[in-house]
């Protein structure tokens, strides 16, 4: 279990008269065997708060407790024995150039002889998916395999904790599925416990089980994965998660005075926003029956996030009978969908 509590860091100027708050009063309680999440835009403060966690950067102000031991009390020796079992992985891979693949991976191991340290690279190697590039060099892998060795070589001293700043960012989406895909299996397999800072909201949606999201410094919003997906508190989190979704971009069709948002008497434009039990029912043929109205749909975007799914639809509704559209939104609320009007005519003549 981690444990951060009132996590803030300072840095100062040469002159120390100017002071950048890069983490503000943080506090999170990360438990054991979760795949945890933390998200912001660049400069939210969350790499400086991940490597609070291992004192790669030492707090200002704050506890750091990892398995009950308070780090910032440790003297160096035994903070090195405990970083030890806190492995780390990074966006931009830190592989040695020089060294094979099976020497990267073999370097943490001081201390063990030959025959062990053979034993557990290509256990390792294997367990990662590239025995098969055990003597290749880091110039000889595509961005996939180098981070497949940097993780090897994290869990080499079988940690207790994974952190990984920025791990997919250099990587092509289909890479990035392959990578968060082993992430998954080793927290299955091993136990372990993996925190993962990124700025991409894709990430986060398909691995973590928790969340937590920064900005300037602080902890704006906190929650599993399915909650903040689909009823997001701050208008940060919001822009997040509408970089993941085609629907947002009805605001901006309605800027634009776009042709496909053209409606006509007795019409409206609607943004449906799905909860985890509405998505199956099948809500749009029930209201086009029930209610009268003609249902175009413009945009959806419906996903699976933590086993359960959400989603929404933008579409534009023309009523037959008067007040069919209300006696829909009406139905649609009780069925657990949100409704936002977007664009409304039915009182023009």
């Amino acid at each position: 279990m981690i444990i951060l509590e009132n996590i803030t860091k300072i840095y100062k100027s040469n002159n120390k008269k100017k002071e950048l708050h890069a983490v503000n009063d943080v506090s999170l309680k990360i438990n054991k065997g979760e795949i945890y999440g933390i998200i912001g835009f660049s400069g939210a403060g969350k790499s400086t708060l991940v490597r609070c966690i291992n004192l790669l950067e030492r707090p200002t102000f704050g506890k750091v407790f990892v398995d009950g031991i308070e780090l910032t009390s440790l003297k160096n020796k035994e903070l090195r024995e405990r970083r030890k079992k806190i492995g780390m992985i990074f966006q931009q891979f830190n592989l040695f150039a020089s060294r094979t693949v099976y020497q990267n991976v073999a370097y943490p191991l001081k201390g063990l002889s030959k025959e062990e340290v053979e034993n557990k690279v290509m256990y390792l190697l294997e367990l990662v998916g590239i025995k098969d590039k055990a003597y290749s060099y880091p110039s000889q892998l595509s961005g996939g395999q180098k981070q497949r060795v940097a993780i090897a070589r994290a869990l080499a001293n079988e940690p207790n904790i994974l952190l990984c700043d920025e791990a997919t960012s250099a990587l092509d989406p289909k890479t990035t599925h392959s990578i968060l895909e082993l992430l998954k299996k080793l927290n299955k397999t091993l136990g372990i416990t993996i925190v993962i800072i990124t700025h991409e909201m894709n990430v986060v949606k398909e691995i973590c089980h928790r969340v937590a999201v920064m900005s300037n410094g602080e902890k704006i919003e906190e929650g599993n994965i399915f909650d903040i997906f689909s009823n997001p508190m701050h208008k940060v989190t919001k822009d997040f998660i509408d970089t993941t979704s085609n629907v947002s971009k009805i605001y901006s069709l309605v800027e634009e005075d776009n042709e496909l948002i053209k409606i006509n008497d007795n019409e409206c434009i609607l943004r449906l926003k799905y909860k985890k039990d509405s998505v199956v029912e099948p809500l749009v043929s029930k209201i086009s029956r029930e209610f009268n109205v003609d249902v175009n749909i413009l945009f959806a975007n419906i996903e699976l996030v933590d086993d359960a799914h959400f989603g929404g639809l933008v579409v534009k509704m023309h009523q037959l009978k008067s007040d069919g559209i209300n006696k829909a939104i009406k139905f649609l609320k009780e069925k657990n969908v949100d409704v936002e009007v977007i664009v409304d005519v039915r009182n023009t003549k």
